[in-house]
Order: C-alpha cells, then structure tokens, then sequence
C-alpha cells in the first residue's frame, strides 16, 4: 500500500522481547490466528446491484483439513446476510455471530482430505471491504464505479475468508455488472460472455497463484483498457475515456519499471499480467492487489502535471509491492513494515 496516503497503524513484533528498542510503549505479541482447515481455492460469483449499493454472492473454497477428525470451519464474515451454505450438495449447519460464520460439516475429515463449502450471502450497504462510489450534487462528474481494499483485514467485509495474511489461495471472480461496465480482477481473463437482453456482462478472471485474502480485488467502471506489455506479459491500465491521455502520462513508464525489478530482483514479474486501475476517491494512494493494482485517479496527469514525476514514485511502490508483500508476504500484521520498507526502497 502507497505510504503517500496510508496512515500506518503501529503493530506489536512477534520477537519484540528478543529486542525492544523498536517496540512502541504497549505494543504485545501478534501471532497468526489458528485455523483447522487450509484454503486452497476460492471462487467468487458476484452479481453487482451498483445502484442499490449492494451485490448477491456465492463464495465457494476449497480447503485441506491439517488434522484428522476435523469438522467445523470457521470464517471471518462481517456485515453480511447468509442465505445458505452447503458442502457436497448437502446442507451444512451454521451460526452467524460478531463477525464469525461458524460452520459444521456434515463429516469429518482427514489430515490432507479436501472439502468445498458453498456460501451464498448477500452484502448491502457496506461500510468497509468493498466501495459503490457514485455522483452527487456536490460532485456530480463523479463516475460511478465499484472497488474494493481489502488491506488490512477488510476482505472479510465482501466475501466469507480467513482473513489474515498467511492464509493464501489461488482465486478465481465471476462477476455480472452493466453492460457499459468492465470489471477487473486478479490473474488473467477467462472470458466475457453477455446477456443482451438483460443489458448485463460477466468477466471471468483466474489467477494460478496463491495469494493473500486482503489482495483479492474487484473493481468496476465504465473503463477504456488501455494496452501495454513486457516480455510477453499484458500491462493494462484501466480508465475513464476522457481521461486516456492522462493515465498514458501517470502509468506510460510501467513496462521499463517491471524489467528493472525483475532484472534487479532476479525473479521475472510473476503473474499473468499487471493492471492498474484509476479508482475515483480512492481511500489511500494505492493498493498492490495481486496483477491488479488500485491507483487513485489523483496520479492522472496532464502534460505540464507529469513534470512533477511524484505519480512515478507511486507506480513504483505499489509494483515493487507484486514481490514483497505478494509474491513474498508477511506471515502476520506484525510484519507489515518488511512489506512497506521493500517496497518504498525500490520506489
């Protein structure tokens, strides 16, 4: 996440009684939460009501149990309406209390065997995870559009999850919005497939890597796509068509950024391609969602604006972060300044 805009919350070290020089008055141990099962896959069908603030989902994981006669999950799930969840087709019982969806599968499972949960829910009115930004009468050129940021702990807000940083998955997002919309999301696009008569599209998207729940990532606008590439590998960035010159000025040096990094670092830009999304009263400066990258529309420039170069110390922090701190990730919140450090180092 971009320090330009971020206000960074102090976090306890897990080896703070090793070395307390750096420890803040007050600050206590952090450790992972513990889990019974292991997320492996998560897919994620959504269907945006863009006008009502609100979107139906079905949240399906796949997870491997870590012992044997495990049978209960536990998910991070806040403010949202479970309709339903089932496991093998058969119904699973459930309670939904203080922001934990506790789930009783109908058997038990060995160490290693995998199971899938299907959790259908609807979200309304959110008040963090996921963003429906809209124009009023103070700000009536603002585009409509949808997204989220799910750093530190807010992808439970938006989807059922084991919300914390150590609990990786690969991630796949079907998502229905307007047909004058695009939607992005992590990894690559499957496919676009249209319902003509409802005036609605769905994207597809899946990426093949495991990564961190808050990195998860949806937004949609009425986008143009523009493109770039390196090395084979898609660069996209993604904003409203009045804007297009402008985004070329903010995100043009993009491809020359990922060969330096991947030729410094040593490790060639891991996923199946980079975006950068231009997100209308964006919250922080940006957010490095795994191959998708938020940007704030702030960063779009004109001519005499790109001068100034400050947008190019944003791109590349928030690039630097696709190695350290999504490749490459803290095993709790109480390391979060590795992620940082790396990333404005390479800024």
């Amino acid at each position: 996440m971009s320090e330009y805009c971020h206000h960074f919350q102090a976090y306890g070290s897990t080896h703070a009684a090793a070395d307390g020089r750096f420890r803040l008055p007050g600050s206590k141990p952090q450790y992972a939460p513990d889990r019974h099962f292991d997320a492996t896959d998560i897919k994620l069908q959504i269907d945006l009501q863009i006008e009502d603030d609100a979107f139906d989902g079905v949240c399906t994981t796949t997870l491997r149990a870590f012992h044997d006669g495990v049978d209960d999950i536990s998910f991070d799930a806040v403010d949202m309406k479970i309709a339903s969840v089932t496991s093998g087709g058969r119904k699973c019982r459930f309670t939904h209390k203080d922001g934990k969806l506790k789930i009783k599968l109908p058997r038990k499972c060995k160490a290693g065997e995998s199971a899938k949960v299907e959790v259908r829910y609807r979200v309304e009115k959110p008040k963090l995870g996921i963003y429906f930004i809209h124009p009023d009468k103070h700000y009536p050129d603002t585009p409509p559009q949808v997204w989220t940021q799910g750093q530190d702990e807010y992808a439970r807000y938006w989807f059922p999850c084991h919300d914390a940083p150590q609990e990786k998955a690969t991630t796949e997002m079907v998502v229905t919005v307007p047909e004058d919309f695009t939607a992005v999301s992590n990894g690559r696009l499957v496919k676009v497939t249209h319902a003509k008569r409802a005036k609605r599209k769905t994207f597809h998207w899946k990426i093949a890597t495991a990564h961190s729940m808050y990195l998860v990532t949806l937004a949609a606008g009425r986008w143009v796509e523009i493109k770039d590439s390196w090395s084979g590998i898609p660069i996209t960035y993604y904003t409203e068509k009045e804007r297009v010159k402008m985004a070329k000025n903010a995100f043009g040096k993009t491809p020359k950024m990922v060969k330096f990094f991947s030729e410094s670092i040593g490790v060639k830009y891991p996923y199946e391609k980079y975006a950068q999304v231009a997100a209308a009263n964006f919250i922080y400066g940006g957010m490095e969602n795994t191959s998708a990258t938020t940007q704030t529309d702030i960063a779009l420039c004109d001519d005499r604006a790109k001068a100034e170069n400050w947008h190019e110390g944003l791109v590349a922090h928030e690039l630097a972060h696709q190695w350290f701190g999504d490749l490459l990730t803290c095993k709790d919140w109480s390391h979060a300044w590795l992620n940082e450090s790396f990333a404005t180092y390479f800024d």
